[in-house]
């Protein structure tokens, strides 16, 4: 998944790089049944209290179409949404190619670590990162596909904080994360990340060790 994620920074396929956040999200999700919420009303309607889900959650054949045209539009995935991850893996586990980065993918990745890992970093907001980023010369991708590339990471544990872990440690219930501001348009950990945070090299080795031209951003 990690070389689809990487091949996709240069040729724009905005698909292949929703396949890493969807499995990074369902790693440690927890297989389950239902646990309706409402223990003193069992009658009434109510989301499951580990994930959230309604009792009849099911994926439809428009509802292929629909998580297909949203991920090709944004690179990632802006709103959690399980049924969103099981299309997305549903179609990773279909493909039949074997897909490997080319060294201007390799190259526009070690870019984007670079911005985000400045020393100078202090002061720096998000916006600053992803404007920096779709600066790159060769990456693919708008402000939304950027802001969504730097949520995949979060996903991914690369980008958090000490105070909001990420999936990558446990499950976290998405739906119920909680937000930096009502009226922040970031997803959980990444709302509350910061430049100044850096990274969590455990976290980046575990996803890119594969890769020893990124070696220094887990050292």
């Amino acid at each position: 998944m990690v070389s689809f994620f990487l091949a996709s920074l240069s040729t724009g396929n905005f698909l292949w790089r929703c396949f890493l956040p969807a499995f990074a999200i369902v790693r440690t999700y927890p297989k389950h049944y239902f646990v309706g919420s409402r223990k003193e009303e069992p009658f009434l309607e109510s989301p499951c209290e580990i994930c959230s889900e309604q009792s009849w959650v099911g994926i439809k054949p428009e509802d292929y179409e629909f998580y297909i045209n949203r991920a090709k539009e944004a690179g990632g995935i802006a709103v959690f949404n399980i049924k969103y991850c099981i299309v997305l893996l549903s179609i990773f586990n279909k493909t039949t190619i074997s897909i490997k980065p080319t060294e201007t993918d390799i190259e526009v990745f070690g870019e984007i670590m670079s911005c985000i890992s400045l020393n100078d970093n202090d002061g720096v907001l998000k916006k600053d990162i992803v404007r920096k980023i779709k600066e790159i010369p060769k990456f693919k991708g708008n402000k939304f596909q950027t802001q969504c590339l730097l949520q995949t990471l979060g996903f991914c544990g690369i980008l958090e904080t000490e105070q909001h872990k990420s999936p990558f440690h446990g499950y976290v219930n998405l739906g119920l994360a909680p937000k930096k501001s009502h009226k922040s348009d970031w997803s959980y950990p990444v709302d509350f990340w910061e430049p100044s945070d850096g990274i969590n090299k455990e976290a980046f080795k575990f996803w890119f060790e594969g890769y020893p031209e990124f070696e220094k951003y887990w050292q």
